[in-house]
């Protein structure tokens, strides 16, 4: 896509990236988090990543920001420590312009460049979420696991689907 651009997020982005975000909590079942984000929250999780070492960019069209990824840790134990958790969100009005598959095959490039070795991507099983799988599967990530009423929001139980991408 022309025009479209990656950069390293910096704590600057943080206001907009948590409209971004804060537009799943409060519409969507994508995101379990129930209460919304503030700026600060998204600093924290900027500070938490790079601590990790591991990528958290933005993804710009025409120097506009229309989304943003991230690895993070898997799970809280050292074996897990080349296994990260990919995290994407694009702006509303920026979903099926072709600019998901792009920032997630970024994500994934620079999580090979880090030394990740697996992502795992756990994504909502609601109709919310198909796009998000469909996105995941066709970058080759397999899914691999399904979990089924794990977490409730908007008075709904929902499930997750888990899907993994190798980088061996």
């Amino acid at each position: 896509m022309t025009g479209l651009t990656f950069r390293p997020a910096t704590t600057a982005d943080a206001p907009v990236l948590v409209d971004i975000y804060n537009f799943y909590v409060s519409t969507s079942t994508v995101t379990f988090d129930l209460d919304r984000w503030t700026a600060a929250d998204m600093e924290h999780k900027m500070e938490t990543v790079a601590k990790l070492e591991m990528p958290f960019i933005v993804a710009e069209l025409d120097d506009d920001v229309v989304g943003y990824g991230y690895l993070s840790t898997w799970r809280d134990k050292c074996a897990y420590e080349t296994t990260m958790e990919n995290t994407l969100y694009l702006r509303a009005d920026s979903r099926g312009r072709g600019i998901g598959g792009p920032l997630l095959d970024e994500l994934v490039r620079l999580g090979a460049v880090a030394g990740v070795r697996e992502i795992i991507a756990v994504i909502s099983a609601s109709a919310d979420a198909v796009p998000s799988i469909r996105l995941h599967e066709k970058a080759g990530f397999a899914r691999v696991g399904e979990m089924p009423n794990v977490g409730r929001k908007f008075d709904e139980w929902l499930g997750v689907v888990m899907l993994q991408k190798s980088l061996a």
